[in-house]
């Protein structure tokens, strides 16, 4: 099977929080990165429906001292996790995950 993505993916394992809409966080942990977007493992907790708005901190970055936050909305949901994609994306905030993705 063929995968139609706009910007290939690394594995890229941080460790993140979610803000969910009312105000709960999750601390969960990244599988891949990209460009546009990143999968997050859920393990067995609940999901949020696909096209909600979320807050994502990355809590550790190599780079980056402080925790960073993005906005992202779930785009696919597997047994496994969530498949985010990136919105209301900055120059910051692309520069900031170009970072991640250098080896």
């Amino acid at each position: 099977m063929t995968e139609n993505r706009r910007h290939p993916r690394s594995q890229v394992r941080l460790n993140v929080e979610l803000a969910f809409p009312g105000g709960r966080t999750e601390r969960m942990m990244t599988r891949d990165l990209s460009v546009g977007g990143f999968f997050v493992e859920t393990k067995g907790r609940e999901l949020p429906s696909i096209g909600t708005p979320l807050t994502v901190t990355f809590l550790s970055a190599p780079h980056h001292s402080d925790p960073y936050s993005l906005r992202a909305r779930v785009q696919r949901q597997t047994p496994g996790g969530l498949a985010m994609i990136f919105i209301d994306f900055s120059l910051d905030d692309l520069r900031f995950i170009e970072a991640l993705l250098i080896p």
